[in-house]
């Protein structure tokens, strides 16, 4: 992906409003056969809400979505008004004067999605955006590679590079951690070799330090990602023992049953004679067969507990059986 087409994949998230809201009497959600609105309050001009706003305020007033199908319009206003009245206050966001999400209260931090873009380009050597994912509560995830690279082992290169984790209107708290990419199969991995998330505090230009200190890091983190893959390829896998690993990991990774026949036959058709060989079944289905962001992100954590030292052995079926 080039620059353009990662702010064309943000767009659905780019340029929303934060706006408060007390629901008192004069604050009204009004159902009708054309339309949901809500009536901020009293003189205010009401605002259209989307589909995805209708099931937003329905799962942050509580209500269940089998339920609300079965309510009448009437009804629906009359407990939906009541389940936000009891919230008290809370936050639309807004984008073309339509809401498009209800979240709680908070103070919210605008981030320039255009600027971490700047500095990712401006760390990362030959910056390229690997994925650009669109997670819930209008949160995005960059994976991003640079020219740098490092051989796992001969004709295995995997290249440099960076995760990052925002919202931009930061609903959720922004994060890097390393991330690379094995050139032969174009399998991207996240690792724990740096993670961190940002705190607010101190001046306004924190945040942006934040963003150029870690990427920088997690950019520089190559090495020992290397070197600790270098050291699951000498991990053997005995064949007895490689189908309850790889079904450890599928259920850790949360694989649907649909795909993970898929992974199993990749298992088959080049065994995981190590661990290294394992982690890569994983990070080969967040690459290739998972679409849905939260999936992707779950994979890519289990994918990435297996690698870190300090967890495999917590994890690992066959750690646990030897130990």
């Amino acid at each position: 992906m080039d620059r353009t087409a990662v702010m064309e994949k943000l767009e659905p998230i780019i340029g929303l409003a934060a706006r408060n809201v007390d629901h008192g009497p004069n604050t009204r959600i009004v159902v009708t056969p054309e339309m949901v609105t809500l009536r901020p309050g009293s003189g205010q001009r009401s605002l259209e809400i989307t589909e995805d706003g209708v099931c937003a305020m329905a799962n942050f007033a509580g209500i269940p979505v089998s339920l609300g199908q079965q309510l009448s319009a009437n009804t629906f206003s009359r407990v939906a008004n009541e389940l936000l009245e009891r919230k008290r206050q809370y936050t639309i966001l807004v984008k073309d004067r339509q809401v498009v999400d209800f979240t709680r209260r908070e103070h919210f931090h605008n981030i320039n999605a255009s600027r971490v873009l700047d500095i990712v380009e401006r760390v990362i050597p030959g910056a390229e955006y690997h994925r650009a994912l669109v997670m819930e509560k209008q949160t995005v995830q960059l994976e991003i590679v640079g020219e740098d690279n490092q051989a796992v082992a001969r004709n295995d290169l995997v290249r440099a590079g960076a995760l990052i984790t925002f919202s931009p209107i930061n609903i959720t708290t922004p994060s890097v951690q390393s991330f690379v990419v094995r050139l032969i199969c174009t399998n991207g991995a996240t690792s724990n070799q740096v993670l961190r998330e940002f705190e607010y505090g101190g001046d306004g230009d924190g945040l942006w330090q934040f963003f150029r200190r870690s990427i920088r890091d997690a950019y520089r983190s190559l090495i020992p990602i290397v070197e600790r893959w270098r050291q699951m390829r000498e991990e053997e896998i005995a064949p007895e023992d490689r189908a309850m690993v790889l079904e450890a990991l599928i259920k850790q990774a949360g694989i649907p049953k649909e795909l993970a026949d898929a992974v199993r036959a990749q298992a088959l058709a080049h065994p995981p004679t190590n661990a290294y060989a394992m982690s890569n079944l994983i990070t080969w289905a967040s690459s290739h067969l998972l679409a849905e962001p939260r999936q992707v992100q779950r994979a890519q954590k289990a994918a990435a507990r297996f690698d870190d030292e300090s967890e495999h052995q917590r994890m690992c079926p066959v750690c646990h059986r030897t130990r």
